[in-house]
């Protein structure tokens, strides 16, 4: 199970983002949380929590200064800032560490569980390699399940793996199951159920969610039109990704990229 600490000085903001955490399919576990930078560096160190969630802006410190000690001290930590400020300089600082999700106020229950979702999809992948490492250590190899086919030297998993880091990579290129089976020497059936299985969700879902946080990512820190936005996260069809883009945020680009500028303007602070 995946542990969170929310972070935010505010207790009746901490107390929404909490309530507004889902199960995710009972993978969450405890859920903890600090009003400052100072206890939320304490409580990481004494509980070691998968996902932060942190507000960015403090009384004394930002979020960012915790968000950059906490990829020193563990870089597979998964932390989610959220903020309703126009200030680019804390998207930029926070988009640095790999780790990282940007998420503006009023934050959508549905945007927030899939920033968790996503996060403990790759907190997964990581985990993989280690726990066969432990497993081999410990002289259990002989107990392991057979290890998923090889194929051009590499298993399932590091298939999956490498096809992810591609995703975040080169998510504006046309990408397609048919073209890792072939890439990867492996059937569409068996590759896709492998990654549904591995994953929690179908290959062409987690493109599609990559490719429309990397668009409110665009939408937020450039003033690229809306028609641009499309072009690079790989949508040349703009009528499909207002479809795509609505479907999973519930919002049109335009009304969210109106939203957005109020937002970054200083408009309502609430959750």
């Amino acid at each position: 199970m995946y542990d969170i600490l929310v972070v935010d000085d505010e207790r009746w903001i901490r107390k929404g983002i909490i309530k507004m955490i889902d199960g995710q399919g009972s993978l969450i576990g405890n859920i903890m949380e600090a009003d400052s930078v100072e206890a939320a560096e304490r409580l990481f160190d004494e509980c070691r929590p998968h996902i932060i969630i942190s507000d960015v802006r403090f009384p004394k410190e930002d979020g960012c200064i915790l968000c950059r000690r906490i990829y020193q001290k563990s870089p597979k930590t998964k932390i989610i800032m959220l903020s309703g400020y126009n200030d680019f300089e804390y998207v930029k600082s926070a988009l640095n560490y790999k780790a990282v999700d940007y998420l503006l106020k009023p934050v959508a229950r549905e945007a927030l569980n899939d920033a968790i979702r996503r996060s403990i999809e790759e907190i997964r992948i990581n985990e993989k390699p280690d726990i066969k490492k432990q497993e081999q250590d410990h002289g259990s190899a002989a107990k392991q399940p057979q290890p998923p086919v090889s194929v051009t030297g590499k298993n399932v998993d590091d298939i999956i793996r490498q096809v992810t880091e591609d995703i975040r990579s080169n998510y504006g290129e046309k990408i397609s199951l048919s073209g890792i089976s072939a890439k990867y020497h492996v059937s569409e059936a068996y590759f896709s159920s492998m990654f549904k299985k591995s994953m929690g969700t179908t290959l062409m879902n987690y493109l599609m969610g990559y490719r429309i946080e990397k668009a409110k990512e665009l939408m937020m820190t450039t003033d690229r039109k809306i028609v641009d936005i499309a072009v690079l996260v790989g949508y040349p069809d703009i009528h499909y990704f207002n479809k795509v883009f609505k479907k999973l945020t519930g919002e049109a680009p335009r009304d969210y990229k109106k939203k957005l500028m109020i937002e970054l303007k200083g408009g309502d602070d609430d959750l």
